[in-house]
């Protein structure tokens, strides 16, 4: 009687949405090997107290085949100085910002090759985190790599799992393996290369044989040592600048303890400004030289112009105070299209090795040609510009320009079916 109430019970709470296993809904594809676990959420604090020999110690254990420190130094320092997370960010998003699209090989006379771009693009579509693995590929501009996990289902891509920085680590025998730490191997890990369809690896301007060198993190380090250790000097002169300083003398034979009296005295004189002496204690206040000098800003100036010239190639967009004008500031800008063209290369040619590959042979067999992943760069040019360089095209030169790629060029979206539009012959 009591089994079967509970039968019902259990029943009507999973018709309700309970908060009982429901499996069905749990499941997650047996393959998938970046599970979450308590070591991700494991920090150290490597940036406190810096010094250059700390600094010097996470990149040989990086060298060594353990970056975990080295990594998580660098996500502080993103997060304490916020010129270096200014100038990464916009080097960042300048790729992720760009629409993406999937076009067939160029050339390709395959039959199936236009299947297969428009399978790829309807698989990529569908993915739930499709978005967030760019994200994350694309922190390998600083970082110098970034993994991403393909997990598969009967033969289908379902999802992309961007893989924590912290888990990467070499084999240290063969430290050209890259592996990745798993809740079932956390200490050795898995070697990456025993899966190939399994793994997004993106190395833009990769050290051969080392892993963790590439990207821009260790020269970052550099400079944000130098900035760090000198905007705390900079501090505690901020707090005595200015003050005079208190001098006290005392005769001699004066005890450790008197001694030691006069001298919290005289530093509560720095905030009370009130303090109980005797006659004979003679108290001196030497005024500091007035001046205009300001030590450590300099430095910091540096600091913030070397870093912005590492990311983006020039300062004048970001650094307008002292030199410089719009017109050149262009200028400079058009250096960093070169870097953006520069990302955009290596992503491309790391989602086609290690995505769209693995999807065209699963679904299409090997003989099929690889479709291209592009990114539109004509975002950055001036939709003023384009038209006129359009007209010249498509009149004068009787080029044939897609009708899609010209509307999403130009931003302006296509009609649909009997809606109301202006042209030519319809000005209304």
């Amino acid at each position: 009687m009591l089994q079967h109430a509970h039968h019902h019970i259990a029943a009507a709470l999973r018709n309700l949405g309970s908060l009982l296993p429901d499996r069905a809904r749990r499941r997650r594809p047996a393959n998938q090997l970046t599970q979450p676990w308590r070591n991700d959420h494991d920090h150290s604090h490597p940036s406190v107290g810096i010094t250059p020999s700390r600094l010097l110690a996470y990149l040989h254990a990086a060298d060594a085949g353990a970056p975990n420190q080295q990594f998580e130094l660098f996500s502080e320092m993103l997060k304490k100085w916020p010129r270096l997370r200014s100038v990464e960010a916009t080097r960042r998003f300048a790729l992720t910002g760009l629409d993406w699209e999937i076009a067939t090989h160029d050339n390709s006379t395959h039959p199936n090759a236009n299947s297969a771009a428009s399978f790829c693009r309807q698989t990529l579509d569908q993915l739930p985190r499709f978005r967030e693995a760019l994200n994350h590929l694309a922190s390998a501009i600083g970082f110098g790599i970034a993994v991403a996990e393909l997990v598969w289902d009967r033969g289908q891509l379902v999802d992309i799992v961007p893989v924590p920085h912290s888990r990467l680590i070499t084999d240290h025998n063969q430290p050209w393996r890259l592996r990745i730490r798993t809740a079932d191997e956390p200490t050795s890990g898995i070697p990456l290369d025993d899966s190939p369809h399994k793994w997004i690896i993106h190395q833009p301007n990769p050290t051969p044989g080392r892993h963790f060198e590439g990207g821009l993190l260790r020269a970052s380090t550099l400079l944000y040592l130098a900035q760090n250790l000198s905007f705390k000097d900079w501090l505690i002169f901020s707090q005595i600048a200015g003050m005079p300083v208190r001098v006290a003398q005392f005769e001699p034979g004066t005890s450790s303890a008197d001694r030691n009296q006069l001298l919290q005295m005289l530093q509560k004189l720095g905030t009370d400004a009130v303090a109980v002496l005797g006659k004979n204690i003679d108290l001196k206040f030497v005024e500091p030289a007035r001046g205009g000098a300001r030590p450590y800003e300099p430095l910091q100036d540096y600091c913030n112009t070397e870093i912005t010239i590492l990311w983006l190639g020039q300062h004048l967009t970001t650094d307008l105070r002292n030199s410089g004008s719009r017109a050149a500031a262009e200028v400079h800008d058009r250096v960093r299209e070169d870097l953006l063209t520069h990302d955009v290369a290596d992503e491309s040619q790391t989602i086609r090795r290690d995505l769209l590959t693995p999807l065209v042979q699963a679904r299409f067999g090997p003989d099929v040609p690889i479709p291209l992943f592009r990114r539109s760069l004509v975002q950055a040019v001036d939709t003023k510009t384009l038209a006129s360089t359009l007209a010249i095209a498509v009149n004068q030169l009787g080029l044939r320009v897609p009708r899609r790629w010209v509307h999403q060029a130009l931003g302006v979206p296509e009609p649909q079916i009997d809606e109301p539009v202006l042209s030519n012959e319809n000005p209304q």
